[in-house]
């Protein structure tokens, strides 16, 4: 049966006397490209460069080490404690990970994990041991905390990462956000309702539909390594790409083997390289998961990697504008294919 999913694009074009070229005429393309499960926008500009410059970042790193509460000489005595009702012991530790509430939390359940005892891991070397940790002791917190809260209505578990001050971290040492609660995020709120219309109407599940068109088509496919299947979205997040990493047959964290986060921290590593390849060097990170307890059935977990850039460097001009911020219109400058290839490129699996 043909998939029922379109790829559905408009194309823009605009004329102007330019001066790089003694003034002649020239036309310029944008694409406004549509999600194809919610229908948002994403408009695709041209002002990119092959490889965006990249820093040295030294100084920024050693300034950091002054007084950070996530290294070994200071987390035991500045980072709080879960009380022993809610979490025995008050915190977590998984391998070189350590799990505590964060001081500023989001929701009801705010933690932070600490991945490593290292102070900065460059995105061109992230141990895998290092992703594995940190998905592990989130997972584990999932599981061994007090669940009573959760009767009644529906809660989600989450892992999201915030990776340099580009991507909005406050603090280098690699540090993930976990949190459990009932107000996942107007994203996956949308992306779950489209799911749940789309398998009444089509009785599919609508990631399995997306990977298999993206496996055919091959333009933005990237690859696959255990349970995961890679590939760029059709309708880009960032404004310098990104990429999915779908867990066919999975709908939460609690359903991930240790062997599934193994292969899909294997995999993240090889995408961090490559992206480093083009001058990148900061990232947003996260895991759509369906409510707790849900099964595949409508929703397929999914990872998300959104790189981010200073638009300027001289200035730190950030990469996102009133666009994303008052219109909710993602920009891109580089087209999911050419995405798609650069990671093809690097794919070491």
């Amino acid at each position: 049966m043909a998939s029922p999913i379109q790829f559905k694009k408009d194309i823009k074009r605009t004329e102007f006397l330019d001066p790089r070229n003694e003034y002649k005429l020239s036309e310029v393309e944008t694409e406004i490209r549509y999600d194809p499960l919610t229908g948002s926008s994403s408009r695709i500009c041209h002002f990119s460069r092959d490889k965006m410059p990249a820093p040295d970042l030294t100084e920024m790193v050693e300034a950091s080490t002054g007084f950070c509460p996530f290294c070994p000489e200071h987390i035991d005595t500045v980072t709080p404690k879960y009380p022993d009702s809610f979490l025995e012991g008050g915190r977590l530790t998984h391998g070189d990970a350590k799990l505590f509430p964060n001081l500023f939390p989001y929701d009801d359940v705010s933690a932070l994990a600490i991945i490593s005892s290292q102070h900065f891991l460059p995105m061109d070397n992230m141990p895998v041991q290092a992703l594995v940790d940190g998905i592990s002791i989130a997972q584990e917190f999932f599981q061994k905390k007090d669940n009573s809260q959760t009767e009644g209505q529906d809660f989600y578990s989450m892992v999201t990462w915030n990776y340099m001050p580009p991507a909005g971290s406050s603090l280098i040492h690699p540090h993930l956000q976990v949190l459990h609660t009932s107000n996942p995020g107007n994203a996956i709120r949308r992306e779950i309702e489209a799911e749940n219309k789309y398998h009444a109407e089509h009785k599919r599940n609508y990631m399995e539909d997306l990977i298999a068109s993206e496996k055919t088509t091959g333009e933005r496919w990237v690859g696959s390594h255990g349970a995961t299947e890679w590939f760029v979205p059709f309708s880009p997040t960032g404004i310098i790409g990104d990429v999915i990493a779908a867990f066919p047959g999975k709908a939460t964290l609690a359903d991930l083997s240790a062997d599934d986060i193994r292969e899909f921290s294997e995999a993240m590593n090889n995408i961090l390289n490559t992206f480093t390849e083009y001058g990148l060097w900061s990232y947003n990170f996260g895991f759509f998961p369906a409510a707790d307890a849900s099964n595949s059935e409508k929703h397929t977990l999914y990872a998300r990697i959104v790189p981010r850039i200073f638009v300027n460097p001289m200035t730190n001009a950030g990469d996102a504008s009133y666009m994303q911020f008052l219109i909710e219109e993602r920009v891109a400058m580089v087209y999911p294919e050419v995405t798609a290839e650069r990671l093809r490129g690097g794919w070491k699996f």
